[in-house]
């Protein structure tokens, strides 16, 4: 999809009885509807209906600086989500709902893909860069996380 086309994200609900409670918990998501997208020298993936997600792990003290998890960051959480899931090797839903558990993209390159997405959403580009410096430092494979400092 090029940066000069538009299309609504997709149709998803919030699962009862994960909405946890003010900074406690996260609430989880369900998709309603086949996500297809592409990653930039990739392939394209396409994210299935009732695949689950939480429309990215932010922390909720982070909300408070506006770094939230909803509007222009719902679609790029999603295939950021989906990604990881795949650099995680899948889930036996996954493998049944897919067929094959498709090849992941390097860790590099899904955390890259994420902030990518930010911008086509048309996030402010320093916001963008720091949420994508975020995911590259903490979320999965990352460089700073703390199990990975004496490994």
């Amino acid at each position: 999809m090029s940066t000069t086309e538009y299309r609504l994200p997709p149709r998803v609900r919030a699962i009862p009885g994960t909405e946890g409670f003010l900074f406690f918990g996260r609430t989880m998501f369900e998709l309603l509807e086949p996500w297809p997208f592409e990653v930039r020298g990739h392939g394209s993936f396409t994210i299935p209906y009732g695949y689950k997600f939480d429309r990215a792990s932010t922390p909720k003290v982070a909300w408070l600086l506006g770094f939230t998890r909803d509007g222009l960051t719902e679609v790029p959480a999603l295939e950021h989500d989906f990604l990881c899931d795949l650099l995680a090797g899948g889930s036996p839903w996954l493998a049944e709902r897919l067929g094959k558990i498709p090849d992941s993209p390097p860790p590099a390159v899904v955390h890259q893909h994420f902030e990518d997405r930010l911008l086509e959403e048309g996030m402010r580009t320093s916001k963008a860069r720091t949420m994508g410096f975020a995911v590259k430092a903490f979320g999965p494979k990352g460089w700073l996380k703390p199990s990975r400092w004496f490994a």
